[in-house]
């Protein structure tokens, strides 16, 4: 005896998201230890730039890959660090830049201020999508709602929808009161 065929589910492996999380992280350290090597001693400066710049592009790649994956929790903190970890080398790069006389304090202020607004139009991009999510989430709590109650019968639904009723039916009569009010007796 054989019951009705299920639906087909898709394989779920718990390993794949992981690895591939650590075989991106390990591309990227050896990408920045490229970046950092093959700048000579006395342009460092330029190779922490370099490293800064193609953080915040992994961020990028991070976060466009969250919607190739079913759950999205290891491309979305890839993009959260590549993201912290790119600003920080930036700003601590430029900021310090004066101290070492890399290069001038001029420039260093010029070059805050450019990554500070950078930052701002990167976090308002963020909060625009944290709504955008938001408010699709909101959208599915009546659609939840509706998928959980029970189908009506279709049997109900045609009667109640049978073209037999008129629609300008006179109301349902109404069972008298239990106690008729009692009417005073007219004078003549």
């Amino acid at each position: 005896m054989t019951g009705p065929p299920t639906a087909m589910q898709p394989v779920r492996t718990r390993w794949s998201g992981p690895l591939l999380t650590a075989l991106f992280l390990i591309l990227a350290v050896v990408i920045f230890a490229l970046l950092y090597l093959v700048f000579t001693q006395n342009q460092h400066y330029v190779g922490l730039l370099a490293i800064g710049v193609v953080s915040l592009f992994f961020a990028l790649g991070s976060y466009l890959a969250e919607s190739l994956s079913r759950d999205p929790s290891y491309q979305r903190s890839l993009a959260w660090g590549f993201f912290g970890m790119g600003f920080a080398v930036l700003f601590f790069t430029v900021g310090l830049g004066p101290y070492y006389n890399i290069i001038s304090t001029i420039l260093a202020l010029e070059g805050l201020i450019v990554l500070i607004v950078v930052l701002i139009v990167t976090v308002a991009l963020i909060a625009w999508r944290v709504r955008a999510v938001r408010a699709t989430e909101n959208l599915q709590v009546p659609r939840t709602q509706w998928r959980s109650e029970a189908a009506p019968s279709a049997f109900s639904y045609a009667a109640a929808n049978s073209p037999s009723v008129p629609t300008t039916a006179p109301p349902p009569a109404t069972s008298p009161p239990a106690n008729p009010p009692s009417t005073p007796p007219r004078s003549p």
